[in-house]
């Protein structure tokens, strides 16, 4: 009787299911990657610094007759509200310390929706346009409605050191809020402590970064 040789049979058998393997794990981590990241960024789910602050300089910019004032409103606690249209989270702030200031603030950041919020003292640098600092994440759920602060700290050495960065109408007139950028809707600003409160004359320059689940 002819014996046959197994043996050729086994190797190849042994390569196909190594091929199936294979293939199988890499269709595994492709879904994984997309279940991951359903924000179209191809920096793939991590927090992106200047989120709101491409939809400040968009919305507020010179071509829409605002002014970029890097010295404005002495008023200890500069603010604005705005919406999120987008499940994520808040993950870092940008600020710039004006050149009257290089001491710390307190930055607070409020979902009013949820009450889920961040507070911490921060200080920034005076030479970089926009300082971005990690934060503890507030979690955002789209149509959340977010409130910024910025406050100096007690113990300020003048009220010109409660000047901060804004932009603001070329005309004078009032903030035409509520205003649409992308994903975000502003809705109001403020300023006050020491005076005021002053509402819409102006939108602080506060960038936050954002991670879209």
């Amino acid at each position: 009787m002819e014996t046959k040789d197994t043996s050729v049979y086994v190797t190849k058998n042994r390569g196909f299911v190594r091929n199936i393997i294979t293939t199988l794990k890499l269709l595994f981590f492709l879904l994984l990657t997309v279940s991951c990241d359903t924000d179209n960024d191809p920096t793939n789910n991590v927090c992106e610094d200047y989120y709101v602050n491409n939809f400040i300089t968009t919305a507020f910019s010179n071509a829409n007759n605002y002014d970029d004032l890097p010295e404005f409103m002495d008023l200890e606690t500069h603010e604005y509200v705005i919406k999120i249209n987008s499940n994520g989270e808040i993950c870092t702030v940008g600020y710039q310390n004006p050149s009257t200031y290089a001491g710390a603030y307190t930055i607070e950041i409020i979902n009013t929706t949820s009450l889920n919020s961040y507070s911490g003292t921060h200080t920034f640098s005076q030479g970089q346009l926009l300082d971005y600092q990690s934060i503890t994440p507030v979690a955002v759920s789209s149509g959340d409605i977010i409130t910024v602060k910025r406050t100096i700290m007690p113990g300020y050495p003048n009220l010109d050191a409660t000047l901060g960065r804004v932009l603001r109408p070329s005309n004078f007139s009032a903030v035409p809020f509520p205003i649409t950028q992308g994903t975000v809707e502003f809705l109001s600003s403020n300023f006050y402590g020491a005076g005021g409160p002053v509402n819409n004359i102006a939108m602080p320059y506060i960038g936050l970064g954002f991670k879209a689940d």
